[in-house]
């Protein structure tokens, strides 16, 4: 019962381990699209600060209209992006949790199975009368 007890634990361990890498990996994948959601925000407003350069103006306009339009489109589908990881990162959260959870659990079990065996005996060493100060046991 024990060693089934500790290969549970073991098994536990190793998918505790991979859950919080799984959700490490969330983690990094959110910021990195927050990086660049970022730069189109930088890039947005250099392009609408030269929009309003009066000597830029007539020059590049419709350039920078395209340009804006297309940044807008790609800062949108970075937040459907985000908000799908984001949603990733709970799931991952929410596993990693389910899965400490379980392993606390076994490991509490494998710690009442050691003071129940130690329990156990010395209740033998006691019935066998080999304890000292026993009657037999001197």
């Amino acid at each position: 019962m024990a060693e089934t007890t500790n290969r549970r634990l073991k098994k536990i361990e190793r998918i505790v381990k991979v859950q919080e890498r799984l959700r490490q990996l969330a983690e990094w994948d959110l910021a990195r699209l927050d990086r660049t959601r970022a730069e189109l925000r930088n890039g947005e407003e250099s392009l609408l600060g030269a929009l309003n350069d009066e000597f830029l103006h007539g020059l590049f306009v419709e350039a920078m209209a395209r340009r804006l339009k297309a940044i807008a489109a790609e800062t949108e589908r970075l937040n459907r992006a985000r908000d799908r990881q984001m949603q990733r990162l709970v799931e991952e959260s929410l596993k990693l949790k389910r899965t400490e959870r379980m392993s606390e659990r076994i490991r509490r079990e494998q710690e009442r199975q050691f003071w129940k065996r130690a329990f156990d005996e010395m209740l033998d060493t006691i019935d066998d009368g080999s304890a000292p100060g026993s009657p037999d046991g001197n």
